[in-house]
């Protein structure tokens, strides 16, 4: 087994130096150590993260099969957790594996726990919502949307009068969850038996005015009907009953929550040793367009901790009732916010409540203000909604000198809330037409978009076209009340020519305005078909799809566009079939996840769509 082992690598030794390949990473961060003795930070003995570049062919995977056994796969940042045989050594094993062309990085399973300190469980008031002014956003939040936190965790007690309410589940019951100890899906357990995550939960989200324990951060609103309902809960299980996972267990938790629907991820735990697993994960999430929460730490030190430091991550300090800086929380100019973190009081398993301290409190304070933000203004980019809560903040007290980042504060959703507008009359924000070109005779959709929610009686945009004679639309449409946006009907009239209208929306002194070009029934080139190639593929994988035209298109190309039914399958917005052409090309981009999904994706041109279907697998 030795002799095939060494001559394995010898061959792939050698490749590797004619092929010219090089380890490295985002981060530049130096290779971790693999010896047992040299690891300070605690790991899983005989466990190694393998992570491969992308589109890899074979020879890895034989390659990690021939060192031990491959024990768990995260598809989206194409990495395996691989156990060792029980004769080969972690440097050995990791000196072999870094040698293979493909292997990105190889470094130890370490352990990750929890930034949480249990404290005084006597302790019954809720200072931290009056800190951050909490129930003044209340007051002004109108939901346009659902959002969902990803409490990546110890799980969470989904039986607590305090949080059964607020856990995303299937159409049928089920809870939309994950369970990372148990990646093959077989049994798969949420139920927090530490405590911790359903601590952090409650702190988010616990539901209010029910009568019952606590209030979370997010949300409520007495003119909101089921306002409990527009801030949902998804148990992602990283961490044991002793609140401690490895790199797997939470690279594993943040992409299953960044593949699966989670808009904000919240984070309290890390460790002090860089990951490029975890890197990845974030990276991954990030990507995706999810809000990255994370505890700093309880080191008492300005050290970096994972996977706060990211850059993707809002970085969360805590503070007392007094807003200064606790003892132990870390510090230092890469912290974006902080957050009450000492002595807070949330749900524990079994109904209960308790107070308790760290920085694993305050990153849940941070998880619900953003969710706030979100659900009230979905438009909002994830950087939007971190750029609204890291400026809108108050001023904090240092400890014994100790700051956070220049210019950061303590949480305030109210101030963050009316930083996206909240509280001030909305306006005319947007116009948009789809198609954008239509066939005589046939239909465009236009939506317009306010700043924010419509007031009580409803918002009017008046409507108008500069050819009327080419496209009509009514003179006026109403937002619904509580509503951002609305749709109307631009009806396309007989042309004789190629004719561009301009459609126009005005309210007060605001207008936008959106192009709608009109063909001639009798245009001779339309999309014929929509083809895909292949019809099913495993996620994580591409597929080509093919636009076809029934004629060559005309000087300056055809742009066909492009939607997918599903964020399982990417599609760019439109592809263009160049002058002359009757065809063309695009990527169908997959993402990895635990169902068999069937896609539709759809091409519009001239007022022609055409779909076809894509299954996705796992």
């Amino acid at each position: 087994m030795r002799f095939v082992r060494a001559v394995l690598g010898w061959m792939c030794v050698l490749v590797a130096f004619q092929s010219g390949w090089t380890q490295a990473n985002a981060e530049a961060q130096p290779l971790p150590s693999l010896d047992p003795q040299q690891i300070k930070t605690p790991f899983v003995p005989g466990e190694l993260i393998v992570g491969l570049e992308p589109g890899v062919n074979a020879l890895p995977m034989l390659v990690m099969e021939m060192v031990g056994g491959v024990a768990a796969q995260i598809p989206a940042i194409d990495a395996y957790l691989v156990k060792l045989a029980p004769e080969i050594s972690m440097p050995s094993a990791g000196e072999f594996l870094r040698a293979i062309p493909g292997v990105r990085y190889v470094e130890p399973n370490y352990k990750v726990f929890a930034f949480a300190t249990p404290n005084d469980p006597s302790f019954g008031q809720q200072y931290g919502l009056n800190r951050i002014q909490a129930h003044l956003a209340w007051d002004l939040w109108l939901p346009q949307r659902t959002v969902y936190i990803a409490i990546i965790d110890s799980g969470i007690d989904y039986n607590h009068p305090d949080l059964a309410n607020k856990i995303r589940r299937h159409s049928n019951g089920a809870i939309y969850g994950y369970d990372a100890f148990n990646v093959l899906g077989w049994s798969q357990d949420f139920m927090d038996y530490a405590g911790h995550g359903t601590h952090c939960a409650g702190i988010a989200a616990a539901e209010i005015n029910n009568g019952i324990g606590v209030a979370g951060v997010a949300a409520w609103n007495p003119a909101v009907a089921n306002s409990h309902s527009y801030v949902q809960l998804m148990p992602v299980k990283v961490l044991d009953e002793e609140t401690s996972g490895t790199v797997s267990t939470i690279a594993n938790g943040i992409s299953w929550a960044a593949s699966n629907g989670a808009h904000i991820l919240s984070m309290s735990l890390g460790t002090l040793d860089f990951s490029t697993a975890i890197s990845d994960a974030v990276n991954y999430a990030a990507s995706m367009g999810c809000v990255l929460v994370a505890a700093a730490g309880n080191f008492a030190s300005s050290a970096p901790a994972y996977p706060a430091h990211h850059s993707q991550c809002i970085a969360v300090a805590a503070t007392d009732a007094n807003d200064q800086l606790t003892s132990w929380s870390q510090y230092g100019h890469w912290i974006d916010i902080a957050a009450p973190g000492q002595a807070i009081l949330s749900t524990l398993p079994g109904g209960g409540y308790e107070s308790w301290s760290g920085t694993s409190m305050a990153c849940p304070y941070v998880s619900g203000a953003a969710a706030i933000l979100w659900s009230y203004n979905p438009y909002l980019t994830s950087q939007q909604v971190r750029d609204a809560l890291e400026t809108n903040v108050d001023p904090y007290t240092p400890y014994d000198g100790r700051t956070i980042g220049n210019g950061k504060g303590r949480l305030n959703v109210y101030r963050a809330l009316l930083g996206i507008g909240a509280g001030s009359p909305p306006s005319l924000s947007s116009l948009s037409l789809s198609p954008t070109t239509v066939l005589s005779g046939n239909t465009s959709t236009g939506t317009v978009t306010l700043t924010g929610p419509a007031p009580s009686g409803g918002f009017v945009v008046n409507l108008s076209s500069s050819n009327t004679a080419a496209a009509t639309v009514p003179s006026s449409v109403t937002v619904p009340a509580g509503s951002m946006t609305t749709n109307f009907t631009v009806s396309a009239q007989s042309v004789s020519v190629v004719t561009s209208v301009t459609i126009t929306a005005s309210a007060g002194s605001v207008s936008r305005q959106a192009t709608l070009t009109v063909n001639p029934a009798s245009t001779s080139v339309t999309l014929d078909s929509l083809t895909i190639q292949p019809t099913s593929v495993i996620g994580g994988r591409t597929a080509t799809g093919t636009v076809r035209l029934t004629a060559p298109a005309p000087a300056g190309g055809a742009v066909v566009q492009l939607r997918s039914s599903s964020t399982r399958a990417s599609v760019p917005s439109s592809v263009t079939v160049p002058a002359g052409a009757t065809s063309a090309n695009f990527t169908i981009t997959t993402r990895s996840a635990r169902t068999i999904t069937t896609v539709t994706i759809t091409a519009t041109y001239n007022g022609v769509s055409r779909s076809a279907q894509l299954t996705i697998g796992y």
